[in-house]
This record gives structure tokens, sequence and C-alpha cells, in this order.
């Protein structure tokens, strides 16, 4: 017990700690040290949790927080395998801790991938309510793990946060040989307009998992990313929701990735895979609290209405659709369109789409900000057809919603118009990556 606490808290001899690149949620989870809660992160395989904890420990050494105040412990570790059924071991290796190190005053636990020991929530509840000295920090990648554990058994005693791969501004951030100007805007921006579009355009074929954003090798990258996908599916989806068809799940999968960015309906995947409709809404459902891909619903004001419409899918990440598929496409298109959609679900969960099914009009994404409604379209080219305009008039005719604001994103444009007395703005897709903030939901 004792070598596998060293091993894990190479902080306590001294030894430098990597932090990577900082995320954009860093400074709200700093924000929340001091508050007297459990910081419960949830968010993809490998997008970066561990480096999180790691950027959190570092900022309290720095602090003037002793080494021996800080445990970490990463429950992927081997060890912890043959520990799965046994929560006693936390207590073990908690007691184990304090024998060893003899923290004096507050003291501050961060246990990454926690779910992976059953029955965690219940010894952190006990722990949280018996010592007020503890601050705890847990990670997990799947969203029910956190969310109903917490929900159930940790209720009013967590702050929750969600993280993702990379954004395309901490993307940039982590590059030593492009440097964005001080100001983030169009004037700025536009001498490096065509860097930026090549920047975006490679992240289409990569995208923007933290360890494989700068790998130069498309098959290294795709073979790391394809790893990825199995352990989502067999390692995250299959032994949680004791999975017995494991190949009808898989094949869902894989069948997703293909058609990533589309309407879909139940009935067509199930025909697709050899299934029934509920069994592909559980999976589907499987899939989104993994973050692997996500369901996005019709817009209606009515929950019944919405209902009976199509849906849409979406993947977490560009490169994994990529790395996942035999398409010989490049999908520029469809790229573009999950980029926005990603961007836009590291701000809000809250996203809708519209289509109107007398004239096959479409808005791509409706949003809720703080006072308005975003209402987004995606057309990755310069020469816009009059169609990504016309939807913008017929919904809200129909909807009769009143704050607003409408977007087209395109390749390189960046106007305004005015289309049947409505405001339409069209900004270039690297504009709309780099500016859009979650301060503005």
């Amino acid at each position: 017990m004792r070598d596998l606490l060293l091993k894990h808290n190479k902080h306590w001899s001294g030894t430098g700690i990597e932090t990577g690149i900082k995320r954009e949620i860093t400074d709200l989870l700093l924000a929340a040290i001091d508050v007297n809660h459990i910081i419960a992160i949830s968010g993809a395989r490998r997008s970066g949790k561990s480096y999180l904890f790691r950027q959190l420990l570092s900022h309290l050494l720095k602090n003037s927080i002793p080494a021996a105040n800080i445990l970490f412990l990463n429950f992927e570790d081997p060890f912890f395998a043959t520990q799965a059924n046994n929560a006693e071991i936390l207590d073990k290796i908690f007691t184990e801790y304090k024998v060893l190190k003899n923290p004096e005053g507050r003291t501050y636990l961060f246990f990454d991938e926690i779910q992976n020991i059953q029955n965690w929530q219940l010894w952190v509840r006990e722990l949280y309510d018996r010592d007020d000295t503890v601050k705890i920090f847990i990670t997990g990648s799947n969203s029910e793990m956190l969310s109903v554990d917490l929900a159930t058994h940790l209720t009013g005693r967590v702050l929750a946060f969600e993280n993702f791969p990379f954004s395309f501004r901490e993307f940039i951030s982590g590059m030593e040989s492009f440097l964005l100007p001080d100001n983030i805007d169009y004037e700025s921006l536009f001498p490096v307009r065509e860097t930026i579009t090549h920047l975006i355009e490679t992240r289409f074929e990569k995208g923007f998992f933290p360890e494989t954003a700068y790998l130069e090798s498309k098959e290294l990258t795709y073979d790391v990313l394809s790893q990825y996908f199995q352990n989502v599916i067999f390692k995250d989806i299959i032994p949680r929701f004791v999975i017995r068809n494991s190949k009808t799940i898989e094949q869902l999968a894989y069948y997703c990735s293909n058609t990533f960015a589309a309407k879909f309906s139940y009935r067509r995947l199930a025909e697709a895979v050899s299934s029934n409709e509920n069994t592909i809404k559980e999976y589907l459902s499987y899939f989104e609290k993994a973050y692997l891909f996500f369901v996005v619903e019709h817009f209606e004001y009515s929950m019944r209405k919405q209902l009976k419409y199509a849906k849409k899918l979406y993947i977490s990440d560009s490169g994994l659709r990529n790395a996942t598929t035999s398409s010989f496409s490049p999908d520029q298109g469809k790229h573009a369109e999950n980029v926005v959609f990603t961007h836009l679900r590291k701000m809000s969960k809250n996203i809708n789409f519209w289509a109107d099914e007398k004239s096959g009009k479409e808005i791509d994404f409706i949003v809720k900000k703080k006072d308005k409604y975003l209402l987004c379209n995606v057309s990755y080219t310069d020469e816009l057809p009059e169609r990504e305009f016309q939807a913008f008039p017929l919904f809200l005719k129909l909807s009769k919603m009143k704050n607003y604001e409408c977007l087209v994103v395109s390749k390189g444009k960046f106007s305004t118009q005015i289309y049947d007395n409505i405001t339409i703005n069209t900004i270039p897709l690297w504009l709309f990556l780099l500016t859009l903030n979650k301060e503005d939901f």
C-alpha cells in the first residue's frame, strides 16, 4: 500500500509536476477550491481530467500548501482492478496516508476515475460529513456516475463540472509555432486567417484530444483514437450498464460514427444493426453518458410534440469519427457543423435544431443564451446558398420567438445583412470558435 501511495504522489519528494496546457475550465475550478463542497469533474475518457488535477495540485503547492497535505490517486492503476468491489480499500488508503505523512491542517484528496471502485460515494459522503478539514476532488468518465450517484448520496455537497477535449482556443495556446494576436477580433485576425483556417481543417481530420492533438502522424493519431473509441465501449459502457449483447452496441457505435452530424430515427438505426427501437434508445443514452455521441432534439415548446420528430446525432470529436470509419470523403461541411456543435456543447447542455417538414428549411442549432436565443446555421463555404437565410424568418414566424440572435457560420465570410427584416450576422468558423465564450450563456 505504501509503495502505491509513493508511486502516485511524486510531489511528496519534490518532483516537478507536468501540468500541460491550461484549460479554460481551470479558473472555475480554482475559484471553487475554498468552497466547502466536493468538486466533481466528469468528461470523456482521455479528455484531460488528470491534467486538471495536476494544475490544481500545482496551484496548491505554489500557494504554500504542504506537499504532505495533498493525496493523489488514479483508480485506473492496475492495482485497483482487483479492488473494484472493495470499497473498504478507500479507508485503508486514507488511513495509510495519514500514518505515512501525518498531515496537519486541511488536506486535499484527488481521486481520479473513482467510479472504478464500487460504492465509492458512500465512503466519500461519510468522510465529507465526518471531517470538515478534508477537501475532496473526484473525476469520472461517465456523466451518470456523477449525476445519479451524487444526486442520490451527496445532495447539496457537490459542485459538478464537465470537461471535454481541447477547444480550438486551447489547441492554439499549446502551439509553439503560432501565437494569436492580443486582440481577438476579425480585424486583428484577418492577416492570419488562412493559417487559422488551415489549423481548423487539420482538426477536422485529427480532432482535439490532448494526447493526439499535436501528433504529426495521421496513422498514429488514428491508432490511438481508435483505441479510445474501443475503451469507451468496452470499459466505460458495457461493464457499467451490464450489456450482454456487446456486438450490437459496438456495431451501433461504428454506424453512428459513419453517419455523424445527420438526422436519424430510432427505427432506421434499429434496422441498420438488426435490433429494436427501445434497445437503440437505451444504447444511445449510454453513448451520451460516456461522452461519445450526443443526441439533439427538435425545437418545440411542447415536449409531447418534440418526441415525434427525427433527431440529430453528433460525435464528441472529429478525430474519433475519422479513426473509426472507412469514408474517403473529407466531409468538411459535416465536420464544420460537428465542431460548431461540440463548441456549443461546452457552453450549454440545452441545444436543439429545427426543421420545417414542408419546405425542408432548417436551423442547425438553437441555444438559449442569457437573455435571448442564438439561432445558428453552419455552411462551410463563402458562396452561401439563400436557404441558409430563409429558415430564420420562417422559424421566427412559426415560433413567435421575440428575443433572438441570427448567425450563419461560414468558411471565411464576414458580414451583416438584413433579410426579410431580420438582422443576420455571418462570421467565419475560426472567429466563431475564438470569440464565443461560456460567459455568454
